[in-house]
């Protein structure tokens, strides 16, 4: 960002921000960037592709969106933002939500694999909890947002396309279903007998895809937890993760609500005995 002639700084809520004055100093920008970050085997140009052409517009453009008569009658700034994906603390948009002036304080509890708290993080990275409110943009401060990604599903490369635009952005939400039975030994408990929060997870693997198909949405269920975990134990508790998405609000909020039914239905039914 330096290089390409821009002022840079770290924002309250770690993320990465460079800026060029355009016409006159302080005018509202335009702000191009992307996050920073990724998911586990996402591929290397999943999020820092946008932040490094945002850069390169930058730079290309030069002097050009610098002061004087000449210059952008905005102002442009870059940004790379911080924990997007959600990967460490299981809450996604951590930087933008500060960016937009949505942080909620209950997430400073959230806590990684390790123990370690959101709030404990912050601060091993040197940052102060009690600023994050400074990273919010105001609306008379901004003229827009762009920002370029890579295509996340195969339909560019199928027709040999090199670039879409977006018509809608997929707002998601995020669950974490718990299904609990009876852990027991394998050998000595009989079918009729059994608990089994498995099969009540594994149902629900299969209730999830079946009811997001018919809606036409997207869900699903990146990772499985059981417990105890043992080849010849019984499974008491599992755990699953459900990501659901829609091109609205409404038709992602009706997949969650019949995914939740048909969940609670399954679970609680004589094929699995959980609850």
């Amino acid at each position: 960002m330096e290089q390409a002639g821009l002022r840079v700084r770290q924002d309250a809520a770690g993320n990465v921000c460079g800026r060029r004055e355009g016409r006159t100093p302080g005018l509202p920008a335009l702000v191009l960037g992307s996050h920073l970050d990724t998911v586990p085997d996402a591929g290397r140009y999943d999020g820092p592709l946008g932040v490094l052409m945002a850069v390169a517009v930058a730079e290309r453009l030069g002097r050009r969106a610098g002061a004087g008569p000449l210059g952008l009658p905005f102002a442009l700034e870059v940004i790379g933002f911080g924990d997007e994906e959600g990967t460490r603390f299981d809450k996604a948009l951590l930087g933008s939500q500060a960016v937009a002036g949505t942080w909620d304080d209950a997430w400073w509890d959230l806590r990684d694999r390790d123990g370690v708290t959101l709030h404990q993080a912050f601060r091993d990275f040197g940052l102060d909890p009690a600023r994050v409110g400074e990273a919010a943009r105001r609306p008379e401060e901004l003229v827009g947002y762009l920002e370029a990604h890579i295509e996340q599903g195969p339909y560019l490369e199928a027709a040999d396309a090199s670039l879409g635009y977006v018509t809608s952005i997929a707002g998601a939400r995020r669950f974490v279903l718990t299904f609990l039975g009876e852990a027991r030994h394998a050998g000595g408990t009989p079918y009729e007998r059994r608990k089994d929060a498995l099969v009540g997870a594994a149902e629900a693997v299969v209730a999830v895809e079946r009811v997001a198909r018919a809606a036409g949405t997207i869900a699903t269920v990146g990772r499985v937890e059981v417990e105890p975990g043992a080849v010849n134990v019984v499974p008491g508790r599992a755990a699953l993760t459900l990501d659901v998405r829609a091109a609205t609000d409404a038709e992602r909020d009706r997949t969650w609500d019949e995914v939740h039914a048909e969940v609670r239905r399954g679970a609680r039914g004589a094929g699995s005995g959980s609850r």
